[in-house]
């Protein structure tokens, strides 16, 4: 993990605050030190309470939520991102629909196919620890077909690791099959950075995010929690990455 990204943990943040905070202490600096030690401390709690939590990720996901794929254009290719693919378990049921799979971009995969919008599925990742050394396009691939996605309707892309290897790895394959329009499926709060990466490779998508599984008991809004803290290092996360995307 880069140094930036292990900063978007808000704690990690208020740590390094609170190290910088006695280091000026020690310089005796005493009202710089005070006031950087409050500035620390308020930045993990600020971000622990699900009122800022929300309107953070808002912020990036609100403009993709609410997107069937019956209202999109026509593409040539739908181009699914691992990642964030949740259970696998819910697909043996070949159904797109399943409650379960409330929120899930392979599934949504799946209806915008089913749906005509496009006559080929790319599925992109690459394999990681958590997925025992199998790509993620595998497991998406084997999901789909599943879901009554036809194996020659899908397209794999099985080396990538980051969503700018996403991007390229994708972009190369849309030109070397003469694709020039994709529908591009992630989660909500990744579209903002997936879109801008698939921009800078040269493959213009159109974004289509599932809806997010409503929470059973949303937390209340000025209660702090771990939970809370971790959800927004994730949209932190994504800002952070959206700057690179766009800049770097």
């Amino acid at each position: 993990m880069s140094a930036a990204a292990w900063l978007t943990q808000p704690l990690h943040a208020s740590a390094v605050g609170l190290a910088l905070a006695a280091l000026v202490w020690l310089l005796h600096w005493r009202r710089s030190a005070l006031a950087l030690g409050v500035l620390a401390l308020a930045w993990s709690l600020l971000w622990s309470l699900p009122a800022a939590a929300g309107a953070l990720r808002d912020s990036l996901q609100r403009g993709y939520l609410g997107q069937s794929a019956e209202g999109l254009p026509q593409a040539d290719v739908i181009v699914v991102l691992g990642g964030g693919i949740g259970r696998v378990s819910a697909f043996a049921r070949g159904d797109a629909d399943a409650p379960e799979l409330a929120g899930n971009r392979v599934a949504a995969a799946a209806r915008a196919w089913q749906a005509g919008r496009a006559p080929a599925i790319l599925v992109s990742g690459g394999a990681s620890t958590s997925t025992r050394g199998i790509s993620e396009a595998e497991i998406m691939a084997d999901a789909l077909v599943e879901l009554g996605v036809p194996r020659q309707a899908l397209v794999l892309e099985d080396a990538s690791g980051d969503t700018r290897a996403n991007a390229e790895r994708s972009a190369r394959i849309a030109a070397e099959r003469g694709w020039k329009r994709a529908i591009l499926v992630t989660s909500a709060l990744h579209m903002p950075r997936a879109l801008q990466w698939f921009q800078r490779a040269g493959l213009p998508a159109l974004p289509l995010a599932p809806e997010p599984p409503v929470a059973a008991a949303p937390p209340e809004a000025w209660t702090p929690s771990m939970r809370t803290l971790d959800e927004s290092a994730q949209a932190l996360r994504e800002y952070a990455g959206l700057v690179v995307a766009t800049f770097g």
